[in-house]
């Protein structure tokens, strides 16, 4: 019992006499820490005015930016437009392209001429990889403006010449280079374009899936998008409409 105590003691008084000397060894009234904090949302990203793909002016009018905002979507796709064409004679197949994508530059008359793209985003900031599969699927056929019975049947959309390109102010060093097709055909059912779970560094960042890209702007051409229609269809006088949904979904 005696060490006991004795050791109790001293431990008190040592705690004591540290107590009397750290005022002066620690006394610097000068000197106050402060702190700072900061915090992170990704409930409302910002997203910036859509451009023509592999540019950054000018803000174009269309496509419109989608309003069901994520760290992970679809941004904005272009309508696509087969332009007008006589009914066939005789059973073939045919195939209609699409003209290029024009719109007016935002705030003026001034017409943009560019390919058709698809606009994505991928920021999330979880500490995983950016990785993220893209699908295109013709959900609704082609289907006669007043005549709901008289559809394209077993049409089908061609988009050739795929790439994607950075928007900034994404670098360029994180456009994926790995599991992007450069050619698909859309039908009734989904059809994946893009799955970079291969890809270890690329990923994170605001992209344009462009469908015959040129660096120049010649469109004069253009012949990457195109509707594919069977010999069978028996085609109505009028206009068709048909819908493609995107859809872009974690591939980790």
């Amino acid at each position: 019992m005696k060490n006991i105590t004795k050791l109790t003691t001293t431990a008190l008084l040592g705690a004591l006499a540290l107590g009397v000397v750290a005022p002066v060894a620690n006394a610097a009234p000068e000197e106050v820490t402060g702190k700072g904090v900061i915090r992170f949302d990704q409930s409302n990203p910002e997203i910036p005015e859509v451009t023509p793909p592999g540019k950054d002016e000018p803000e174009i009018d269309e496509p419109e930016i989608n309003p069901d905002k994520g760290p992970l979507m679809i941004v904005s796709v272009t309508d696509l437009d087969f332009d007008t064409h006589s009914i066939p004679v005789g059973n073939a197949d045919r195939e209609y392209l699409a003209k290029p994508f024009t719109t007016k530059a935002t705030g003026t008359e001034d017409d943009v001429t560019m390919a058709h793209f698809v606009r994505y985003m991928d920021i999330r900031a979880d500490g995983q990889q950016n990785h993220h599969s893209i699908m295109a699927q013709l959900t609704s056929p082609f289907t006669h403006e007043t005549n709901a019975s008289s559809t394209l049947e077993g049409a089908s959309i061609l988009y050739n010449d795929i790439s994607i390109l950075p928007v900034t102010p994404t670098p360029t060093a994180q456009v994926p280079q790995t599991g992007v097709k450069t050619s698909v055909e859309i039908s009734d059912e989904p059809v994946e374009i893009v799955n970079n779970n291969q890809d270890a560094d690329g990923g994170r960042g605001l992209f344009d899936l462009v469908f015959g890209y040129d660096e120049n702007d010649n469109y004069d051409n253009y012949d990457s998008v195109s509707l594919k229609v069977p010999a069978a269809v028996n085609m109505q006088e009028g206009e068709y409409t048909g819908e493609v949904t995107w859809t872009i979904g974690d591939a980790r």
